[in-house]
């Protein structure tokens, strides 16, 4: 795959949304009493909703056991190194639901704010796999992120922030940390690996936004212990 654009790109996300798609986004279905909320909401998030990224490719220039080399940064993982191996190049990104539905009025306040964050950023994660996919004939659907497991954990942010470079273009930083601020942001390694989820190696069985099932044997696979 060659590389036809910059390395590097900011990408600030369109929010044009129809009540059916919002309805799915926030988990409410038609026949929820929550519907009527979101059909309220739908105007206050297409105007003020201001979601971006930044993307960038990336080289995987080493793997060997659990130590992982990316243009010049060591990461330390058995899943980022598993997941990795197969791939000579990856997308990095930072995305985020952007702070304009904080500007609305007729939202402060509101209980289903934070849901609405939630759906603005699966939103903008949809766009940007999209983005990739239809500029670069890259799926980049299968994502890591640090935090997600206990194997890559969020202070894992750091050397992927000075990968990607200046977040703060999309109003995106880092607190000591690693966690990012605005909240209803993510961080990403994108590889080509079909449709993996992070939640099939994750333990925590009772999580309200799982997935995809937890794989006992994958798990088993990669760490070589049982869960």
């Amino acid at each position: 795959m060659e590389r036809t654009e910059s390395e590097r790109m900011v990408l600030r996300i369109p929010v044009d949304l129809t009540a059916e798609r919002l309805g799915a986004l926030c988990r409410v279905r038609p026949d929820s009493p929550a519907w009527e909320t979101v059909e309220e909401c739908l105007p206050y998030v297409n105007e003020y909703g201001s979601p971006g990224a930044v993307i960038r490719w990336a080289d995987v220039e080493r793997i060997d056991g659990d130590t992982v080399r990316v243009n010049g940064h060591v990461f330390h993982s058995l899943v980022l190194a598993d997941k990795l191996k197969e791939s000579r190049r990856v997308f990095l990104s930072v995305i985020t639901a952007g702070t304009g539905l904080e500007r609305c009025p007729e939202l402060e306040g509101d209980p289903f704010f934070d849901t609405l964050r939630g759906a603005l950023l699966a939103h903008a994660t949809g766009w940007v796999t999209a983005f990739m996919k239809d500029r670069f004939g890259f799926d980049g659907r299968a994502m890591l992120n640090p935090g997600s497991l206990p194997d890559w954990p969020i202070v894992n942010n750091f050397a992927l922030f000075d990968l990607i470079g200046n977040a703060e273009e999309i109003g995106v930083s880092l607190n000591r940390d690693g966690y990012m601020r605005p909240w209803h942001t993510t961080s990403h390694i994108h590889f080509s690996g079909g449709n993996y989820q992070n939640c099939s190696l994750c333990r925590r069985y009772d999580c309200v936004g799982r997935r995809a099932k937890f794989d006992r044997a994958e798990y088993v696979r990669i760490f070589g212990i049982e869960p």
